[in-house]
């Protein structure tokens, strides 16, 4: 015999049969099918759908959690700016009051002044 014998010139073996097994193939592929109408398939199905909305309520949480911490960052500058504020309203309260006791002071060297002044006119 030769190592490139054709089988099909061989007597005594078997040939494949494609029709039968085309068939076998279909009614697997039906019966395989079928397995989605499981109720493990299908809770799996709804576990696949849970997860890749929890994937998605996740990500939003993620992008709320940015901005929240983008939102704190302002609030902070606002605080600093604030504080920097009330320092310069506290320093110029302050002068505003030195001025007034200094204005105070002068007012009355101005009115002992004006009645020096009056007294010595009275006088004259």
């Amino acid at each position: 015999m030769e190592a490139h014998t054709n089988p099909a010139m061989q007597p005594g073996l078997r040939q494949p049969d494609f029709a039968a097994a085309a068939d076998l193939v279909r009614g697997f592929s039906d019966e395989m099918e079928k397995c989605r109408n499981l109720p493990a398939v299908q809770d799996g199905a709804q576990w696949t759908e849970s997860s890749v909305r929890m994937g998605a309520f996740e990500e939003k949480i993620n992008k709320l959690e940015t901005k929240v911490q983008h939102l704190d960052t302002k609030v902070e500058h606002l605080d600093t700016k604030i504080q920097n504020l009330d320092a310069k309203i506290q320093y110029l309260d302050t002068n505003i009051r030195n001025l007034e006791s200094k204005m105070d002071s002068r007012m009355v060297n101005l009115e002992t002044k004006v009645d020096l002044i009056m007294a010595k006119l009275e006088s004259l």
